[in-house]
């Protein structure tokens, strides 16, 4: 049986008697005089101040629970934790999280194996041994033997029935190993500090020090570890060994020439995206793209559309909708995505709101179409946070991000929907300039690209069958930083009708391109194709019925 440290360090003492896992007796005279209890607490009072504190047990909890999943729990898992901790994305988990030596090094793996380190994707036993043993031995912590050895014993189906319910105790295991790491971090900071101000060594060093724990304390308890700066030195990073893998000579040595991006599944918008969203490990992200439209337009199909087209082509994307419900955008996300079928095999959008008497049929066919998506290699992660502001959004990212290390994209739908966050300045313009800038600073440091869905101003949002101006990006609602910060902005507007009286939900969209950096482009069987002239203009012909767009003229524009 393990007992509580104090009491373990009187057994090791042989102040106390312990018999079949309970203590039965004491020294009595040494506890019945005041010099006896002084004897008592001299001889266990610890060295260090962190060992007043024994979290062992807590990492042993994780770790087992982590090697005892499959490779997919594992990851969700895993993700858990370092969102506990509020370490971010490409950032590794601080070595102060454990105070094991073996379970230190088995941790170590695991997060490098997370966040793509090492030669395998598979978080499991054997994986992390065959990892661990192909790294060089200066690299390895401890001796291969023990290494084996522990991990076998975590990955024990019966190992984690020693501790208890694997729900419950694993939260609990979370919660106490990051309030007692951070508690131990802190009392040893103090009691270093100490010992350095006896030993009167440099202030500046002193202060540094503290500086550096106290901030990793705080990182750990609010939520954000690992983001009070992160500067880099680049010649270093590309010149030093240890950094081997994240330089830019080893981002384009790594990437496959003509690797071409994936389509959004809409030309209009792939043109001004140099083609689409970029692959993991290709490194283009944190590009922000604008599309403005009024409302009853159907930007929220366009942003369905392009999320699920992704995902189907094997990309790990998100979609987060602050203005409908999870029942309401999963009716279009789905009715969407059994488009990628057979056409005998979708569903209408209606039919999913509204079940007919097919529904057993209509049930089996989504269900083929999240078979597909699963066999892409893609996910589509969805979240729908209700009234949510922007530091709702920016922390819901970031936990996709931090579940799902590649994740490349995401839909905002819509930006003016979202609430007022906190501090927020009580002018509208500077408050939805707040938000444009937190947004692309999430982008930047999750390096995904952000797809914002936006309202237009009143000069936007007038008549469509008067106004003939030719729309830019000026018409977006309130400020100017969406458009300063995007990568490309676009005006969706009904095409203009002879007939006036016809249904506008009938109507096709125009799509005008109102802002880009760098050329349009497409790709051809991997081939990059410049058109000859700007595009102006392309026409979407929309889907309404599935939620989906069916084509669009741009191609036709480049012959």
């Amino acid at each position: 049986m393990t007992f509580p440290v104090y009491i373990q360090k009187a057994l090791d003492l042989g102040l106390l008697v312990e018999e079949d896992g309970k203590i039965v007796d004491c020294k009595k005279d040494e506890v019945e005089t005041v010099m006896g209890m002084a004897r008592l607490i001299e001889k266990m009072q610890p060295e260090d101040m962190s060992e007043q504190i024994d979290t062992t047990d807590q990492e042993a909890i994780v770790l087992c629970r982590v090697i005892g999943s499959d490779s997919n729990k594992a990851y969700a898992l895993w993700g858990e934790l370092r969102i506990a901790f509020g370490v971010g994305h490409g950032q590794y988990i601080p070595d102060d999280l454990w105070t094991n030596g073996t379970l230190r090094a088995i941790g170590r793996e695991i997060d490098r194996t997370f966040i793509g380190d090492r030669n395998t994707t598979s978080i499991s036993n054997e994986s992390i041994i065959l990892s661990y043993s192909q790294l060089d031995q200066s690299s390895q912590d401890i001796d291969m033997v023990e290494f084996n050895k522990a991990v076998t014993q975590l990955a024990d189906k019966n190992r984690m029935d020693d501790y208890g319910d694997k729900k419950s105790e694993w939260k609990v295991a979370l919660d106490l190993l990051r309030d007692q790491r951070v508690r131990a971090i802190y009392n040893n900071t103090q009691l270093v500090s100490r010992q350095a101000a006896k030993a009167k060594s440099k202030l500046l060093e002193q202060i540094q020090f503290q500086q550096e724990k106290l901030m990793m304390c705080l990182g750990m308890l609010n939520g954000n570890v690992g983001n009070q700066g992160n500067a880099i030195d680049i010649v270093e990073q590309l010149l030093a060994p240890e950094t081997k893998g994240k330089s830019i000579i080893d981002r384009m040595l790594n990437t496959r020439a003509g690797d071409p991006p994936i389509s959004v599944g809409i030309s209009a918008l792939d043109i001004d995206m140099q083609g689409g969203i970029r692959k993991p490990g290709q490194e283009q992200g944190g590009r922000i793209f604008v599309l403005g439209a009024r409302t009853g337009i159907g930007k929220s199909i366009l942003g369905v559309h392009t999320s699920i087209h992704l995902a189907m082509q094997g990309l790990v994307c998100g979609f987060i909708s602050a203005e409908m419900d999870e029942a309401e955008i999963s009716s279009r996300i789905w009715s969407a995505a059994t488009r990628h079928m057979p056409n005998t095999q979708w569903v209408p959008v209606s039919s999913i709101n509204d079940p007919t008497h097919e529904k057993s049929r209509d049930a089996e066919r989504i269900f083929n179409s999240a078979l597909k998506l699963k066999n892409s290699g893609g996910k589509f992660l969805l979240d729908s946070p209700w009234g949510a502001d922007v530091d709702a959004v920016a922390n819901s990212l970031r936990s996709m991000k931090s579940k799902n290390p590649t994740l490349r994209a995401c839909v905002i739908d819509h930006f003016h929907c979202l609430g007022r966050h906190k501090n927020a300045p009580s002018n509208e313009s500077a408050m939805l300039e707040e938000r444009a800038y937190r947004l692309v600073s999430v982008a930047k440091e999750l390096n995904i690209d952000l797809l914002i869905l936006a309202q237009l101003n009143r000069t936007g949002m007038g008549n469509d069958n008067i106004s003939n101006a030719k729309p830019d990006e000026t018409w977006i609602r309130g400020t100017d930083a969406l458009s300063h910060i995007a990568h490309a902005v676009w005006i969706a507007r009904r095409e203009k009708q002879a007939d006036e009286n016809q249904d506008k939900t009938k109507r096709n969209i125009e799509i005008w391109h109102a802002k880009q950096r760098g050329s349009q482009c497409l790709y051809f069987d991997g081939v990059k194709k410049v058109p000859s002239s700007f595009i102006e203009k392309s026409i979407l012909w929309m889907d309404y019925t599935y939620s989906s767009v069916k084509d669009d003229d741009t191609i036709g524009q480049l012959w």
